[in-house]
């Protein structure tokens, strides 16, 4: 009977308890939900969604790391993991900056606006999770209590990734998506730079939290 509930490895219970830790994980607010809401923020939604494809491709990185035992990868992430933090947050001090001097954006040209910033979102994303330790450990300590690692399959890897994926862009698009929302109150020429510059001050403090906390 336990095998119905047994896929490839994994048992329902693994799942639901992995499903569960992960979005805990993805709730928490943390440098990756305050830069994605200071990009909605900013240059609305749509471009928002770079940021949080960062995040998830960063999480996906440290996800196979764990899965896979990659030890001698984990120790050189281990010893490196100061200088990706400095370089990490110079970069989100220079985003902040840029923020803090940069004109308003028009709400009718977003699109045109966005096509122009979606590298840099993507690479703020991608470098808040890279620089941040606490991920891979949270993978490498969460992981083994549900599934063995040894014995995982190819099948059950994706299943894993795919839970990842959905529940942290789910989780980190829905507090983007309000930010976005709040962002139409505002229309004015005066509040979009007072935005611009909330957000400003919001990166330079996630590059502190990336720097000094990791």
């Amino acid at each position: 009977m336990s095998e119905l509930f047994n896929f490839n490895g994994i048992t329902i219970q693994a799942m639901f308890g992995l499903a569960i830790g992960i979005l805990v994980l993805a709730s928490t607010p943390g440098p990756g939900i305050l830069a994605a809401t200071s990009c909605a923020l900013v240059s609305g939604f749509r471009s928002s969604l770079l940021v949080i494809a960062g995040i998830v491709i960063g999480d996906l990185i440290f996800l196979f790391i764990a899965i896979f035992g990659l030890t001698l990868v984990t120790q050189f992430i281990d010893n490196a993991f100061i200088i990706i933090r400095v370089l990490g947050g110079l970069y989100l001090v220079w985003l902040g900056w840029k923020l803090w001097t940069s004109a308003p954006i028009n709400l009718e040209n977003d699109d045109e606006a966005s096509n122009k910033t979606y590298l840099k979102n993507f690479t703020a994303g991608l470098a808040i999770t890279l620089s941040n330790p606490k991920v891979i450990i949270f993978y490498g300590a969460f992981l083994p209590v549900f599934v063995n690692l040894n014995d995982l399959k190819v099948n059950s890897i994706v299943l894993i990734a795919t839970f990842m994926t959905v529940i942290v862009s789910l989780v980190t698009g829905f507090y983007a998506y309000l930010a976005s929302r709040a962002r139409l109150l505002f229309k004015s020429e005066k509040a979009m730079t007072n935005i611009n510059r909330i957000a400003g001050t919001v990166m330079f403090s996630v590059a502190l939290l990336v720097i000094l906390i990791g």
